[in-house]
């Protein structure tokens, strides 16, 4: 191997592992708990380290959120889409959430829902970054309760935009739940989406 590559693999390495780092702590404490002196002493780096791999810190926290999705796209998002039938894919994305959260993937459970209520009110790149993702996520909602729709899957007449803001709402609350220890509330939200989706299905 050439030693620009062994360079490369090298910067690779360090750079997904202050990530990893950066996504548990921004996912806890939000994208304001991020400095290149607390992200390099939990990664075991030196603080330099951390600054040449990403230049300022508005850049670690978009590379962290970018992160935290791909590795929800990775747990959730990938595994559910890789089902047979779009109600499948449909009911697999809710429950998968409920999962990665409840399993604590990431210790603050749902980046996305949580560095919305961080940025809701702080116009910038970064919040218009976490909005970008929580409108892919109910677009892909919304995509996938129309191919359900067109499949004979799902009840005819559905308000698809009704139902993913139902959805990804008792997600929001299921969240904080999640966070402040109570499991009946986080229980709740899941049982109030499968029957959210049962009804579209009419059984």
């Amino acid at each position: 191997m050439k030693a620009n590559d062994k360079r490369r693999e090298r910067g690779d390495r360090a750079r997904a592992n202050i990530l990893h780092h950066a996504t548990q702590i921004a996912s806890v404490e939000g994208l304001e708990g991020l400095t290149f002196g607390r992200v390099a002493a939990d990664a075991g780096v030196a603080r330099g380290n951390v600054q040449v791999l990403f230049g300022d810190r508005e850049a670690l926290q978009l590379a962290t959120i970018e992160n935290g999705v791909a590795l929800y796209a990775e747990t959730v998002v990938g595994p559910a889409m890789a089902l047979p039938t779009a109600v499948e894919r449909l009911i697999a994305l809710i429950e998968g959430w409920y999962t990665f959260v409840e399993q604590r993937t990431l210790p603050g459970g749902c980046l996305v829902h949580a560095l919305s209520s961080e940025y809701r009110t702080r116009p910038g790149e970064i919040r218009d970054r976490v909005e970008h993702h929580r409108a892919e996520a109910r677009q892909r909602i919304v995509d996938l309760a129309n191919a359900a729709i067109n499949a004979g899957e799902l009840q005819g007449g559905i308000d698809v935009g009704v139902l993913a803001f139902e959805l990804t709402s008792y997600q929001a609350s299921a969240n904080v739940a999640a966070l402040m220890g109570e499991p009946e509330q986080f229980e709740l939200a899941r049982r109030a989406s499968r029957e959210r989706l049962a009804a579209a299905r009419g059984v």
